[in-house]
Parts: C-alpha cells; sequence; structure tokens
C-alpha cells in the first residue's frame, strides 16, 4: 500500500515539475515557442464579420465558404499579422470572423480581406487566356524604365499551364491588345510586341505603392470564389486589452482564493488536502496552455475560472460521500477507500457531460465560444487527474495518526 502511495507521490510531481517548467519557459523566460497567445479582446486589433452572398455568377455554397475562408486566410497571414484568425461562425453558417491583433485600420482591413481579386487577361475579342489561378507568385516592383522609372507595379510569375497558354496567346495576338482586368476594371491594355514564353510580366495601373502591394498580395493569396460583404466590424484599443487582462487575472486569482478557503471551511483537513490539488491543477492547466498554443480570450478566460470551480465540485462529491461512509460507522481508512471509489462513477459522469457539451460547442460555435469550450474541456480533464488521483494519494499521504482518531479534524 505505502508502495503504492509512493509511486504515485512520484507521477504527481514528475508532472507538476514538467508543468511548472514549462509554465516558467512561457511565462517568465518568454520562450517564444511557449508565449501565451492573446486574443483581439486582451491585445487589442480589428474585427470584421463578413456574410457570403449569391450571386449570378457564384452561389454561397458551404464548398465556396470553405474555400473563401482558405483564402482569407492566405490573406491575413501574408500581412504579416501575428495570431490573426480567420473562421467560420458555425458548421453551415454564411459568415466568417476575421480577427487581426494589433491592427488599427479598419478600412484597410476590410479592402483587402473583401476583396474578390479576381485577375483575367483578356484578347481583343473578350477571350480570357489566362486567370489569377494561373499566378505563382506576384510581388511589388519599381519600374526600371526610363518613361516610368520608379513607378510601382506587379511582377507576376505564372504555372506551367499558364505559361504556355499565355505564350500561345501572346504569339497569336502580335500588333493587338490584351487587357487585363482586377475584378472586372481595366488595369492596363499592353500591345503585344513580341510572343512572351518565359511566363513572367509586370502589370503598371498606376498605382502607388501601398495599392501595388495590396494587390500583389491579394493575387498571390487567390481569388474569392463568393462575394462577401462586411457587417460589422470592432476595434479594441489594446488599454482596453490590458484592463481586460488585469481584471480577469484579478478574478482568477479571487476565485482560486475563495475556493481554498470555502473548502477549508466545510472539509477541515480534507479541504487542505483539496487546496493543493488545486495549485497542482492549476500549475497544469496553464502548462496544457502554452504547449497547446491555446489562445487566451475573455471568454477563454472565462472558461479557465469556470473550471475552477469544477475541479473542486468532484472532490465535494468524493468527499460528501466518505462523509456518508463516516456516518455508517466505519473507520477513517475505509471510509477513505469506499469514498473515492464509490464516487468515481458519479465524477465520471459529470465531467463526461460537461465534455459533450465543450464538443458541442467547438463544433457549432464561433471563434470566442470556442476558445471558451477549448478552456473548459481541458480544465475538465486536469481536474479529473487531480481530483481523482492526486487527492487520493495527498489523503494518504498526509493521513497523520491523530487524524486518523478524530474524524472531527479530519472532515469537519
Amino acid at each position: 500500500m505505502r508502495s503504492k502511495v509512493t509511486a504515485s507521490l512520484i507521477l504527481v510531481i514528475v508532472v507538476a515539475i514538467i508543468a511548472g517548467v514549462i509554465n516558467y519557459q512561457g511565462l517568465i523566460a518568454k520562450n517564444t515557442k511557449l508565449v501565451p497567445k492573446l486574443g483581439l479582446d486582451l491585445r487589442g486589433g480589428v474585427r470584421i464579420v463578413l456574410e457570403a452572398q449569391d450571386t449570378e455568377s457564384a452561389k454561397a455554397t458551404n464548398d465556396a465558404i470553405n474555400a473563401a475562408v482558405s483564402v482569407i486566410d492566405k490573406r491575413v497571414n501574408a500581412l504579416g499579422v501575428s495570431e490573426a484568425v480567420a473562421v467560420r461562425e458555425g458548421a453551415n453558417s454564411k459568415r466568417i470572423m476575421v480577427e487581426l491583433p494589433g491592427w488599427e485600420d479598419p478600412e484597410r482591413a476590410k479592402e483587402i480581406i473583401g476583396k474578390t481579386a479576381l485577375l483575367e487577361f483578356k484578347t481583343e475579342d473578350g477571350k480570357v487566356v489566362v486567370s489569377g489561378k494561373n499566378l505563382t507568385d506576384a510581388k511589388l516592383v519599381f519600374s526600371q524604365a526610363q518613361d516610368s522609372l520608379g513607378e510601382p507595379q506587379i511582377a507576376f510569375t505564372l504555372d506551367a499551364v499558364g505559361k504556355a497558354a499565355f505564350a500561345t496567346a501572346t504569339q497569336a495576338n502580335i500588333g493587338k491588345k490584351i487587357s487585363i482586368y482586377l475584378d472586372s476594371q481595366v488595369l492596363m491594355s499592353p500591345t503585344v510586341e513580341t510572343a512572351i514564353t518565359d511566363g513572367q510580366g509586370v502589370i503598371s495601373g498606376g498605382f502607388t505603392a501601398e495599392q501595388a502591394s495590396n494587390d500583389a498580395l491579394l493575387l498571390k493569396s487567390g481569388s474569392l470564389p463568393v462575394k462577401l460583404v462586411a457587417i460589422s466590424e470592432e476595434v479594441v484599443g489594446p488599454s482596453l486589452g490590458n484592463a481586460f487582462v488585469r481584471r480577469s487575472a484579478l478574478a482568477a486569482v479571487i476565485a482560486f482564493l475563495l475556493v481554498v478557503i470555502w473548502m477549508f471551511v466545510m472539509y477541515r483537513y480534507l479541504g487542505l488536502v483539496s487546496g493543493i490539488a488545486l495549485i497542482i491543477y492549476a500549475d497544469i492547466l496553464m502548462a496544457a496552455y502554452l504547449v497547446l498554443h491555446a489562445t487566451l480570450s475573455l471568454p477563454a478566460i472565462g472558461g479557465a475560472i469556470l473550471s475552477i470551480g469544477m475541479a473542486v465540485d468532484a472532490n465535494c462529491i468524493i468527499f460528501e460521500r466518505i462523509r456518508e461512509e463516516l456516518g455508517m460507522k466505519k473507520t477513517v481508512k475505509s471510509a477513505i477507500g469506499a469514498g473515492f471509489s464509490r464516487a468515481f462513477r458519479a465524477v465520471f459522469d459529470s465531467n463526461l457531460t460537461v465534455l459533450v457539451g465543450t464538443a458541442f460547442l467547438f463544433y457549432f460555435g464561433s471563434g470566442t465560444v470556442r476558445g471558451f469550450a477549448v478552456t473548459l474541456a481541458l480544465g475538465v480533464l486536469a481536474s479529473m487527474f487531480t481530483a481523482v488521483f492526486a487527492s487520493h494519494m495527498l489523503v494518504d499521504l498526509l493521513l497523520t495518526p491523530g487524524i486518523v482518531r478524530n474524524s472531527r479534524k479530519f472532515l469537519g
């Protein structure tokens, strides 16, 4: 029996130390691989909600909306915004939520994110010879020609299919114009002087450097397969985000202390054990957030604070069961064994119910709701380890002969 308690103690200590090292690296040493990710509402930035709409040329189908999310994700990542998010609001929703932490210009964000960016090369008779899907690269360059020195341009490179098609089209249209359209607007209509066979070229359209850079980004990311309209936008200032962080941290500390005090008042020795287990729980939970790169937003922190209560809920069930066993005139040791054993089914069922609920929230919810579901699910899983396993080990380890003889001191 003692060897079993010793083995359990070693396991709990090892897990707690590993979690502590992870937390130190992420929170104090600021290891870039483990630094906590802050959501938009804590860091500040822009949140835009787009809605897909049907048009004559493209219907807002599930596949089209999923493809649009992929394109937007490429665009926001190409902007260089750290921890940018583009997610669909629900499995069957037509809405896409985009979050740009640290971004301050919603108008430019809408222009870049919601623009269709359909590039087409058309001959004089309106035939499309190459489109944006044939691009492999697009970037901002500055003209080296004497008549347009320093003018911002977009240099493009075509894939093998586009290269062959463009070579054939330019060969067949020497002396004629091939117009370049972006979202049905003519950018330029140069006259073909010779066949272009290397699959490379430049687009000039009277761009500013910012316009050329933005359009190059859009072209490289691909065109949107469906029309998107911005239906809401929100700007969160970083100062407001910092205030949220402070208040959330304070709320977590207060909740933690109140739970520990309440458990001690209600369960005496077992309440003290529950407090130690809760510290181990917080250590493990924070490490899990850092390792899994969970984004901490206000709803996510709300889920974490809620999970503090969930963490001791299992202890309450077990301790009440132990109290019932003591009321049946059992010894303290036998009451502990029976209490943990017989309460496990109820604890497991209640936690499983919460996990099923979080799974539905994650699948059907939007980004912030998903954050709440993830943190709550991680909290439930961590509490299963600390409440059922670590608490049992601590009760056995710290049980002194004096407490064994005095059940009132043991449980109040």
